[in-house]
């Protein structure tokens, strides 16, 4: 296959500014005191920004399929890959474990004895494993997402390098299908329910529907394909997802929507994924939309606000209902907007610091260590 768009894509970074606005609203307004109806509705369609780890998924199977499939036949090719995904993701991870293994307990966010008997499913990137095997740490949960990612990483290059061209795209659209018939052996494994949406074989429709876009993207008039297509499966995949969705109110754990839910999901942000692609460099709608600054600024330090938000947020939280004070401020409707406000620009600042003084530096590394050479 030919290889790829060359060069970032502004409008994959609004992408992730999409994603990550929707997690930080379902995590931060996840308090939220207001019992009025039209609260509640907005505090509900705000609590449907978990779907942005839907997005983070296709957003990676897109990402790391391309990059995998132009790099082909270089030297070092898989140990390269590896390489270059810890220099991007370790630092910043397991800085954060080592911070919260010194300041949890004492901030009374994790007794050191659980966190001795249970936190080697964090330090082993097997936090989504954690939740099956009923050993969370509840403000390393968010955590589970990151052990896909890293498990999809291990995975990954060895189907790319067994199945090439049409066979990569096969393999791609038979794991798409595949994913409800995995989330249904799940949730009647006797698991704790949850366990199909944390479990690697439980997500690998979207990260298979971002694999196969990337593919598509290659083919012979593969950019012609997405550009007819990425419309009509992003406005099916939502109108799917509504449909079985409203029925249950949206809830992630209702057994419809853990086993079929991110089946559509996937079909939705893949189109969006191929459109973001199709659109590049045109004056389209939803180009300039996805290219916003604010969208695109979010989307750069994206990795680190997931890191650090619910860690914010969870210690923030504890601490205030410590005291009557903050038991008071979070219980009205000013004072919790103020604690969320606060609690975003916390964990903004600390990601921004994170990107430019940790990041960056190992980012930095990547051509030194993994350097891309001319495939052979």
């Amino acid at each position: 296959m030919p290889a790829g768009p060359r060069g970032p894509l502004p409008a994959l970074d609004g992408l992730r500014g999409l994603a990550i606005g929707g997690v930080l609203a379902c995590h931060l307004l996840n308090a939220w005191p207001g019992a009025g109806a039209w609260e509640r509705r907005a505090v509900a369609a705000l609590g449907l920004g978990w779907t942005g780890v839907d997005l983070f998924f296709v957003l990676s199977g897109f990402l790391i399929t391309g990059g995998l499939v132009d790099t082909l036949g270089q030297r070092g090719w898989w140990r390269g890959f590896l390489v270059r995904r810890a220099l991007r993701i370790f630092p910043l991870y397991y800085l954060a474990l080592a911070v919260f293994a010194v300041a949890g307990p004492a901030l009374g966010l994790v007794d050191q004895w659980t966190f001795g008997r249970w936190g080697w499913w964090y330090w082993g990137y097997l936090g989504n494993w954690a939740y099956a095997a009923r050993q969370v740490i509840p403000a390393l949960s968010h955590f589970w997402s990151l052990a896909v990612e890293e498990q999809f990483y291990l995975a990954w290059p060895l189907v790319v390098l067994l199945a090439r061209g049409r066979a990569l795209a096969a393999v791609s659209a038979a794991l798409v299908c595949a994913g409800p018939a995995l989330r249904w052996l799940i949730v009647d494994s006797g698991l704790p329910v949850g366990s199909a949406y944390r479990l690697t074989p439980g997500r690998v429709d979207a990260l298979a529907m971002g694999a196969l876009v990337a593919v598509v993207a290659r083919a012979p008039g593969g950019a012609g394909l997405l550009r007819r297509a990425w419309w009509p499966a992003a406005a099916v995949g939502a109108a799917g997802f509504a449909a079985l969705g409203l029925p249950h109110g949206f809830d992630m754990h209702a057994r419809p929507l853990e086993i079929w839910s991110h089946l559509w999901l996937a079909l939705a942000f893949g189109g969006l994924v191929a459109g973001a692609v199709a659109t590049e460099g045109t004056a389209h709608p939803l180009r300039r939309a996805l290219s916003a600054a604010p969208l695109r600024a979010l989307g750069r330090y994206s990795y680190g606000l997931y890191v650090v938000h619910y860690l914010v947020h969870v210690g923030a939280l504890g601490a205030l209902r410590a005291r009557p004070w903050g038991t008071a401020l979070l219980a009205s409707r000013a004072g919790y907007a103020a604690y969320a406000v606060t609690a975003l620009a916390a964990s903004l600042l600390i990601a921004w610091a994170s990107f430019h003084l940790v990041e960056q530096r190992f980012l930095a590394l990547k051509d030194r260590l993994a350097p891309r050479r001319a495939a052979a």
